[in-house]
């Protein structure tokens, strides 16, 4: 009788407990402009409420934290398929080392490797796109209709030893909706 008691408990407070993040709802995508330079097209966007508290904390207890920006681009054509024209992803990875007490954003090249002592300023840097070039112009055909969409997701590689399928839940769940930008080059 104690047993099945026991059980009922633990299965009730299994289901209680959500199984998604509550920041995976609020995380969101805003800001978005597409624009050229005179050989690139270029993406700028900011990411809301993308830092919990257990992210944070995570973080300055020494686990790396992954954002991978996915992106894809297509021509729209009527009466046939959309032709994809780039497909991929921009990665940023927030590391705390705790022996200098410095926050590190590491980007695309060692050279976008950005180094601060404050976390909101390293965060800041985090949830930024800043004029990321897409594909170069030559790519595009003129005077036709394009689409440009864009997701954040944390790349789970962040979390050490698979804890990303231990548990069925987590806190560091992030995944905006994707968001779409229509326009005309």
């Amino acid at each position: 009788m104690k047993l099945k008691i026991i059980l009922l408990i633990l299965l009730t407070t299994l289901l209680l407990v959500p199984t998604h993040s509550v920041l995976a709802a609020e995380a969101r995508i805003q800001d978005v402009v597409v624009t050229n330079s005179s050989t690139d097209l270029l993406l700028y966007l900011k990411v809301l409420d993308a830092f919990s508290p257990e992210i944070l904390s995570g973080v300055n207890n020494g686990l790396p934290l992954t954002f991978s920006y996915q992106i894809s681009l297509e021509m729209l054509r009527s009466g046939w398929f959309n032709k994809e024209i780039y497909s991929g992803s921009v990665d940023y990875t927030l590391v705390y080392d705790s022996l200098k007490k410095e926050y590190s954003v590491l980007g695309l090249t060692k050279e976008n490797k950005f180094t601060t002592t404050d976390l909101a300023e390293a965060q800041r840097h985090m949830v930024n796109l800043n004029g990321i070039s897409i594909v170069p112009l030559t790519s595009l055909e003129p005077d036709r209709q394009y689409i440009l969409k864009v997701r954040v997701v944390l790349d789970k590689k962040s979390l050490p030893f698979n804890f990303n399928y231990l548990i069925p839940f987590s806190f560091w769940n992030l995944e905006t909706d994707w968001y779409s930008v229509d326009f005309r080059y």
